[in-house]
């Protein structure tokens, strides 16, 4: 620990009890990815030392916008009324300059007028985008913000961060009405500069120091001592806190940074994930705060510390109404619902890591600015002389050829596998392509991509629903748009 006093004016806090924090958490939500792969599998590839567990991998059409898009979805139940903000919080995002956040929110169907901000460059970004978006909600900004977090992580072959980083995300609704979880009290700090984990422009890799001596001489002793004093300026004890959520760079952090606390229940400290997700990151905080809330009960006080660079500690107290929380698929959902990889050439073709073949695939700015509204919520139209749902949309109703007598109609997101064919000439990291024809729950019939699937088990009549994925890289830019998979 450091004996040197920290600085005056280096800590906030406000306190809920004195009226300054009304904001609390409304929902939350979480994705972990379908794909997961065993840690032996890497390390026998190289010929070292392997951890046990596995890691969840991001499939190839996915990355940070579209793990954020799940979280968000699982969060808000795709019901997007009263949302009046998103804010994203990631290191991974797949864009250097351009918001991924007004990108989530088309997705999501926010109404035009919501906030949008981007958190990044640290993973505490997800925290500092939390206490953001309580602070617009407190100054009345906005009723709600939801604030998602994610990482696509991709790290060196051969290294212990590959065996260490997973792909996740988490969200949670900030809002004042039907409060499942009070914010009581904020306390932040900036912790010694020093070089831990650094990302240069134009470089796809992080870069890191010592990760070991960065863990032991920064991270766990600034970690701590914010918990320490953020705990003392709640006016609270320890034996007051029934979970502690604090993120950690690596399974051995994490439990040091607990030993650290003084902690000796290992029930008091919220699973971190890396048994069988891995480290996520920014996301991290916001996906254990969710595994929390799981198993919360009224009148638990839950402590939340997000750190890289800077450390924010937040309070929270759960009240009654989480009773009444609908169900979501959260961390419990996801953990279970998976599919492990057979190799680990696979892995490194996903998040390209080897060379392959390169596609020629080409797209419009304009193309995609002007199908917009069918391509990100995904609208069709509903004819109002014969009740007929269709897409993609038209002017002309398939049906009753009515012209110019339909309305925009947003496509429902579940449905039955009408038909499906199974192409393997189409280039792609994990042939065959499964083209689908889906009959939804609102009547429409919509012709997609199946991800997330084993090909020896997709049967005409299952049960779909749909998920939105990158489809490719084309015109210099990522392009998205929805596909199905079997329901997880």
């Amino acid at each position: 620990m450091h004996s040197a006093p920290r600085p005056e004016g280096r800590a906030t806090v406000e306190i809920n009890d004195q009226g300054v924090i009304m904001a609390g958490i409304v929902a939350y939500g979480a994705y972990i990815p379908w794909l997961r792969l065993e840690r032996k599998l890497m390390a026998e590839s190289w010929g070292i030392p392997g951890a046990p567990g596995e890691i969840a991998i991001g499939n190839f059409d996915e990355d940070a916008v579209t793990l954020a898009v799940e979280a968000s979805r699982d969060c808000i139940a795709d019901d997007p009324a009263g949302v009046g903000g998103l804010y994203f919080a990631s290191t991974t995002a797949p864009y250097a300059e351009k918001a991924s956040s007004t990108l989530i929110a088309s997705v999501l169907d926010l109404a035009k007028e919501s906030m949008t901000a981007d958190f990044g460059a640290s993973p505490g970004c997800a925290i500092a985008a939390l206490l953001s978006a309580a602070n617009a909600v407190d100054s009345g900004a906005a009723d709600s913000v939801l604030v998602a977090a994610s990482e696509y992580q991709v790290a060196r072959p051969k290294t212990a961060d590959e065996q260490t980083w997973g792909d996740g995300a988490g969200a949670v609704l900030v809002g004042k009405d039907n409060v499942i979880a009070e914010i009581k009290g904020i306390y932040s700090s900036y912790g010694d500069e020093s070089m831990g984990t650094w990302r240069l422009p134009a470089e796809e890799l992080k870069r890191e120091s010592n990760p070991r001596w960065h863990s032991a001489n920064v991270f766990i002793p600034d970690i701590t001592t914010a918990v320490k004093e953020a705990i003392a300026k709640f006016g609270v004890g320890p034996e007051d806190i029934s979970k502690l959520v604090v993120m950690a760079p690596d399974f051995r952090s994490h439990q040091q940074v607990a030993k650290a606390l003084g902690i000796k229940d290992p029930s008091m400290v919220q699973d971190a994930l890396f048994a069988f997700v891995g480290g996520c990151g920014a996301a991290q905080p916001l996906m254990m705060l969710a595994g929390a809330l799981e198993e919360a009960s009224p009148g638990d006080k839950i402590l939340v510390a997000g750190g890289g660079d800077t450390y924010d500690v937040v309070l929270l107290e759960v009240t009654d109404r989480i009773k009444d929380l609908p169900a979501r698929r959260g961390i419990k959902g996801h953990i279970g619902s998976k599919h492990n990889l057979d190799s680990y050439a696979k892995y490194l073709s996903y998040k390209d890591l080897v060379p392959l073949e390169p596609e020629d695939n080409s797209s419009s700015a304009i193309q995609m600015w002007r199908d917009r509204k069918s391509i990100l919520p995904l609208y069709g139209r509903k004819c109002e002389a014969c009740d007929l749902v269709y897409f993609p949309p038209r002017r002309v109703c398939p049906n009753c050829h009515a012209y110019d007598k339909n309305v925009d109609w947003k496509l429902a997101r579940k449905g039955k596998l009408w038909n499906f064919i199974d192409d393997n000439l189409a280039p792609s990291p994990e042939p065959p392509t499964t083209l689908t024809i889906t009959d939804l729950d609102d009547g429409a019939r919509i012709f997609l991509q199946m991800t997330d699937r084993e090909v020896s088990s997709t049967e005409l009549g299952m049960d779909v629903e749909l998920t939105f994925r990158k489809i490719h890289d084309g015109g210099g830019f990522h392009n998205y748009f929805w596909k199905t998979r079997p329901v997880r």
